[in-house]
C-alpha cells in the first residue's frame, strides 16, 4: 500500500492511498464468495452458481461493497502507518479502480492539532486557605437561624435597607402598562401583589431600593427609574420605568435563640455544639471543593496560555451551536423572552464562539497529557461512573449503559473522566500556596 499525506489549513489532511492489484483482487474474491453464499440465480441452488455467473449479475453491487471495505480498512492502516492523530474521516472521494485492479482514493481527514505541551508539572497555583474560622462557623449558623425565622408585623418604623417588608406595586413605560408597552419585558418587572422582599441593591430594579427606603407601612409612592445598559433584558436598556409603591406592611425577623432546642430543630439528636461541629465539617467541605476548583481553574488558565494551535473548523462550530443552546436555555430559564435573545444573537453568537475556542483548546491539551503519561480509563471506572448515574436518575445500570450505547455517547463518558484523571494528574503534581481569598480573585 502506497500512502502519501498532504497537510491543510484548519486541522485537515489529504490521504492519497493506492492499493496493488493482489491486495484488491483478493479482497473481491471474498466479497464475491460473501454473495455466492446468498445469492438467489435461477437454475443455481444457493452457495451453488459459478463466480463468473454472480459478478456479471451483482457487479455493482459487489463493487460497492468492495470499495466500502478496502477504503474502511485501509483508510485506518494509513492513518496507523503514518501515525496520524485523527479525529475523524471528513470525506473520500476520487475512488478509481485500475485497468490493472489496482485501487486509489483520497481521504480528507481531521486531525488533532500539534502543538507543543508546556511543562504541566509543578505548576504554580494559589488557593483559598483551608482552616475554617469560627467566624465562619457562626456566619453559617445566623443563615440556620435566618432560614428558621418567624415574622411578626411591625407597627412603627421606616423600611430600611435589610428589613423585610410587603408591597404592592405597578410598573408602566410610556404611559401604558409595563407588558402593553414592551411585551416581551420580564412579567416580575410588570405587576405585583403582597410580595415579600429584603430591601437590597438587586430588590426589583436597580435605584429601586433607594426609592422606597424610609417608607412607612400604608404609604405610597410613585417614581421613575432608568433601565441600566448592563441589564439581561436588552429590550428594557434604557427605558424610563414608572412605578406606583405601596409598601403594606414591614416586617419583623425573629430569630430562633442560639441554643440545644434550635440544633435539634435543625438536625434531629444533636445539641449546640455538634451542630457547630457538624457546620464546622461542611464549611471546611465546601473550602476543599473552592480549592480543587482554583487549582483547576488556574492549572487551565496557564496550560491554555502557553499553547497556540489551529483547531478544526467544524468542531468549533458544533461546539459554539452546543454552547449557544445552553446559553439560550439558561436566559429563557431566567424569563428572558425569545425576542431579545433574537436581539442578542450576535453578541451570543460571540461569547459562544470564544468559550468553544477555550474549551477545545483545554481538552486537546489534557488529551495530550493523558497520552503522554499514559492516563487510561478502566473498565471498572466506567461502570462506577455509570453506576453513579444510574443511581442520579433513578434507573438501573443496564438501562443506563444501553441509553449511553444507543446513543453513541460512551466514548464522550469516557473522555469525561479521562480528563478528570489528567485534572487530578495535574493537580497532584502542582506547586500550591495558600493565600487570601482576596489575592486568588486578584
Amino acid at each position: 500500500m502506497n500512502v502519501e499525506v498532504e497537510n491543510l489549513p484548519n486541522c485537515l489532511a489529504s490521504l492519497r492511498v493506492e492499493l496493488p492489484p493482489e491486495r484488491v483482487t483478493q479482497e473481491w474474491n471474498e466479497v464475491v464468495k460473501d454473495f455466492r453464499q446468498v445469492a438467489r440465480i435461477p437454475g443455481f441452488r444457493p452457495g451453488k452458481a459459478p463466480q463468473n455467473v454472480v459478478e456479471s449479475k451483482f457487479r455493482k453491487e459487489i463493487q460497492e461493497e468492495l470499495t466500502r471495505k478496502l477504503v474502511s480498512a485501509s483508510t485506518k492502516e494509513a492513518i496507523r502507518e503514518k501515525g496520524l492523530r485523527v479525529l475523524s474521516v471528513s470525506n473520500v472521494e476520487d475512488v478509481e479502480f485500475t485497468p490493472e485492479r489496482s485501487m486509489r482514493f483520497t481521504a480528507t481527514i481531521i486531525t488533532a492539532p500539534e502543538f507543543e505541551l508546556p511543562e504541566y508539572k509543578g505548576i504554580h497555583v494559589k488557593v483559598p486557605p483551608f482552616d475554617v474560622s469560627n467566624d465562619e462557623v457562626s456566619a453559617a449558623l445566623e443563615r440556620l437561624r435566618e432560614r428558621h425565622a418567624t415574622f411578626s408585623d411591625l407597627e412603627t418604623g421606616v423600611f430600611e435597607r435589610e428589613a423585610f417588608g410587603v408591597i404592592n406595586f405597578e410598573t408602566t413605560a410610556n404611559g401604558q402598562p409595563l407588558l402593553e408597552a414592551i411585551p416581551d419585558a420580564p412579567k416580575r418587572l410588570a405587576s405585583a401583589n403582597d410580595l415579600w422582599i429584603k430591601l437590597q441593591d438587586d430588590s426589583v430594579l436597580p435605584g429601586f431600593a433607594d426609592a422606597v427606603a424610609g417608607m412607612a407601612a400604608g404609604e405610597r409612592r410613585e417614581f421613575d427609574l432608568k433601565v441600566p445598559d448592563d441589564f439581561p433584558a436588552k429590550s428594557l436598556t434604557g427605558q424610563v420605568l414608572h412605578f406606583q409603591v405601596e409598601l403594606k406592611s414591614l416586617k419583623r425577623m425573629e430569630l430562633p435563640e442560639l441554643n440545644d432546642e434550635f440544633a435539634g430543630q435543625v438536625a434531629e439528636g444533636v445539641n449546640l455544639d455538634e451542630l457547630r461541629t457538624r457546620l464546622r465539617d461542611r464549611v471546611a467541605e465546601q473550602k476543599a471543593q473552592e480549592v480543587e476548583r482554583a487549582k483547576r481553574d488556574q492549572i487551565v488558565d496557564y496550560l491554555n496560555e502557553r499553547v497556540e494551535c489551529e483547531l478544526p473548523q467544524s468542531y468549533v462550530k458544533e461546539e459554539t451551536r452546543r454552547i449557544m443552546s445552553e446559553i439560550v436555555e439558561q436566559n429563557q430559564l431566567r424569563g428572558v423572552s425569545e425576542e431579545t435573545l433574537r436581539e442578542s444573537g450576535k453578541e451570543i453568537l460571540n461569547v459562544a464562539s470564544r468559550s468553544a475556542k477555550d474549551r477545545l483548546k483545554t481538552s486537546f491539551i489534557l488529551a495530550r497529557i493523558g497520552e503522554r503519561e499514559k492516563i487510561e480509563v478502566t473498565a471498572q471506572e466506567l461502570k462506577r461512573r455509570l453506576e453513579t448515574l444510574a443511581a442520579q436518575y433513578g434507573m438501573s445500570y443496564e438501562k443506563v449503559r444501553a441509553e449511553f450505547e444507543k446513543k453513541g455517547a460512551i466514548s464522550q463518558l469516557i473522555e469525561e473522566i479521562q480528563v478528570g484523571k489528567v485534572l487530578d494528574f495535574l493537580t497532584s503534581n502542582a506547586n500550591v500556596e495558600t493565600s487570601s481569598i482576596t489575592e486568588v480573585k486578584g
